[in-house]
């Protein structure tokens, strides 16, 4: 599929360089930043919409994955809480929530008796399966309109663009 027209961001680009006073913008870095920002909300968008169909949020979502891909590494609240970069506070009631849900379960670490680690539970578990499951065919979906060797460009692109930041994980 060849996008030949013009669209939105073409067209602000295309104001922007007219403008007397705008110098340090070069149109070309400008429409790539742009549609890879416009690219990200709408991904965040769907995989939002995705989540509200089993129930969970964003930050549930991120925690489970935390929990499941971490494998048997123990993860306490503050650590997940500087994984995600969220506050403690917030973790807590991200983690009371899921908790609530019978997603994950709080228990005594045994390394060291005054504190937790947080553990996914069975239901937590098929819940995070069915859930990134559900997000990959929309994932899917959405790269469909590229063949895969133009997939697979773009992969690469992304990856080379991403290692160029000074956080690139």
């Amino acid at each position: 599929m060849k996008v030949t027209e013009p669209d939105r961001i073409d067209r602000i680009v295309e104001r922007l360089a007219e403008l007397p006073a705008v110098e340090q913008v070069e149109p070309l870095a400008e429409g790539i930043c742009d549609r890879i920002s416009v690219i990200g909300r709408r991904l965040m968008l769907r995989s939002k919409e995705s989540l509200d169909e089993f129930g969970i949020s964003w930050r549930e979502w991120q925690v489970l994955t935390n929990l499941v891909l971490g494998g048997e590494t123990p993860r306490s609240p503050s650590d997940l809480a500087s994984t995600l970069m969220i506050a403690t506070g917030a973790m807590t009631n991200v983690l009371d929530r899921l908790a609530e849900g019978d997603l994950i379960r709080r228990v005594r670490n045994p390394a060291d008796r005054r504190s937790v680690i947080v553990e996914p539970t069975d239901a937590g578990v098929q819940l995070w399966y069915a859930a990134v499951n559900g997000l990959g065919a929309h994932e899917a979906e959405v790269v469909s309109v590229l063949t895969k060797p133009e997939q697979e460009q773009l992969n690469s692109l992304l990856r080379k663009l991403l290692s160029g930041l000074a956080d690139g994980d």
